[in-house]
C-alpha cells in the first residue's frame, strides 16, 4: 500500500518525547529505557487499565532504583516524564513510536497502519519483533523509510544490547537517529539486516536444536547445562529455556520450520503438558519459590519414550553416554557455524557483531571472545 516516504519531511534528529504501545513486561522495560535516555514517555495498552498498570510499575521500579544506582531526585524527575494513554489516538504528537505487542505479523501490520495515519508525518515508527519481518511490516505504512526494527532483549532495562534492524527501505536518517538514541540509553547497539530470528534469535535457534538433540541421544539437561555452565555461560540452555519461557521457544520454533525435528518434537511433549518454565512452576527442571531448580523424573520419562520412539536425530535409538567434551563441541560448534551462515548471508555485518550479540545478550563468556573467536580458534569454523 505505501507509495514511499514523504522527501518534504525532515528526519527527527533528537527523540524527544515517545510512545510504547503494549504495557507488558517487554514494554515496561522498554519504557524504562526511554526515560533514562531523557525522553518523555507516554504508554498506551488497548487493554483498559493495562497501560496505567504499567506506570505504577515502573514509578515503584524507579523508586526501587533510588535506594541504590539512581538518586531520588532522578527517580522523581523519570517519574513525571512518564504517563499513560487512554486512547491510541492520545499518542500522536510524537517523535518516535515502540511497537512491543504480541509476536503476531498481522497485528502487527494492522498497528502499524493504524500508527501511520495518526501520528505526525516525520515521527519515526519501530517494531520490537525479535523475529518477524520488519520488511512486510514497514509495507503496512506510507512511511517505509521512517520504519526500523529495535530489538530489545529481556528484561529491556537490565540487558545491554539491542538489535537494529536496518530494513528495505530504512533510510540512513531513520537509523543514525535510533542509533543515537539507544547510545543515550547507554546500550550498545548492532545492526541487523531483515532475516527470521535477525542475529541472536537464528543462531540461538541452532543452538536449542543441538542441545535438544544431545539429550535425545543420552545427555540430560542437568548435565548439559552444567558443561555449558563450566565453559562460561551464565546460565546453561536449558535454564535458560525455562528462563524464557517454553511456549514461546516453540512458538518460535514453530514459525522458523523447525516443528519436525526431533528436538523440537520433544520440546512440544513438555509445553503439551502444560509445563512451560519458571512461569509455571516447572519445565526442564523444577523451580522452587526459594529460586532451588531441581531434575524432574518426568522429563527423564518424556527423554526415554521419544528414543524409545526412534525420535534421535544422528544416533540409532538407544542412547549412548556422550561425554562432556562431544557436547561442548557440538553446542559450541552450533553457534560458531550457524554464526558464520548469518554473516554469509549478509544478515550480520561482521563475525565480531556475532560475537557482540553472544556475549552480551546470551551470556557467552567474554573471556572467550565470542562464539566466532572461539569457533576459529578451536577449528569449529
Amino acid at each position: 500500500m505505501t507509495t514511499g516516504v514523504n522527501t518534504d519531511v525532515g528526519p527527527v534528529r533528537r527523540i524527544e518525547r515517545a510512545a510504547v504501545v503494549g504495557s507488558g513486561h517487554m514494554g515496561r522495560g522498554i519504557a524504562l529505557c526511554l526515560l533514562r535516555a531523557g525522553c518523555d514517555v507516554v504508554l498506551f495498552d488497548s487493554a483498559v487499565g493495562r497501560a496505567a498498570d504499567a506506570v505504577t510499575w515502573i514509578v515503584r521500579e524507579l523508586e526501587r532504583q533510588a535506594e541504590g544506582t539512581l538518586s531520588a531526585d532522578d527517580a522523581a524527575e523519570m517519574s513525571e516524564r512518564l504517563s499513560a494513554a487512554h486512547e491510541i489516538g492520545d499518542i500522536t504528537d510524537v517523535d518516535l513510536v515502540v511497537e512491543a505487542i504480541v509476536e503476531n505479523l498481522e497485528a502487527k501490520r494492522a498497528l502499524f497502519t493504524q500508527l501511520d495515519g495518526i501520528v505526525r508525518p516525520n515521527a519515526l515508527l519501530a517494531t520490537n519483533t525479535s523475529t518477524l519481518d520488519v520488511n512486510v511490516i514497514a509495507d503496512a505504512t506510507n512511511r517505509r523509510a521512517q520504519v526500523c526494527g529495535l530489538h530489545f532483549f529481556s528484561p529491556a532495562h537490565v540487558q545491554k544490547l539491542v538489535e537494529v534492524i536496518d530494513a528495505r527501505h530504512t533510510s540512513t536518517h531513520t537509523l543514525d537517529t535510533v542509533l543515537s538514541l539507544v547510545a543515550r540509553m547507554d546500550k550498545t547497539t548492532v545492526v541487523a539486516q531483515v532475516g527470521y530470528g535477525f542475529i541472536g534469535n537464528r543462531v540461538f535457534d541452532a543452538y536449542v536444536l543441538e542441545v535438544l538433540n544431545c539429550t535425545l541421544e543420552g545427555a540430560s539437561p542437568a548435565q548439559i547445562d552444567a558443561v555449558l555452565e563450566g565453559f562460561g555461560f551464565k546460565m546453561g540452555p536449558f535454564r535458560v529455556m525455562d528462563l524464557v519461557g517454553l511456549d514461546i521457544l516453540w512458538h518460535i520454533g514453530r514459525e522458523a520450520g523447525d516443528a519436525q525435528e526431533p528436538g523440537w518434537a520433544l520440546l512440544g511433549d513438555v509445553v503439551t503438558r502444560g509445563d512451560l518454565g519458571n512461569k509455571t512452576g516447572a519445565g526442564w527442571f523444577a523451580h522452587g519459590e526459594d529460586r532451588s531448580v531441581s531434575e524432574r523424573a518426568e522429563i527423564a520419562e518424556l527423554i526415554s519414550a521419544a528414543q524409545m520412539a526412534g525420535r534421535v536425530a544422528h544416533v540409532p535409538a538407544e542412547s549412548r553416554l556422550l561425554d562432556d567434551n562431544e557436547i561442548l563441541t557440538r553446542c559450541v560448534g552450533a553457534l560458531a557455524t550457524e554464526g558464520q551462515r548469518v554473516v554469509d548471508d549478509g544478515i550480520a555485518a561482521s563475525a565480531e557483531d556475532v560475537d557482540t550479540v553472544f556475549v552480551l545478550g546470551y551470556g557467552f563468556p567474554a573471556d572467550r571472545g565470542g562464539p566466532m573467536t572461539y569457533g576459529r580458534e578451536a577449528g569449529i569454523i
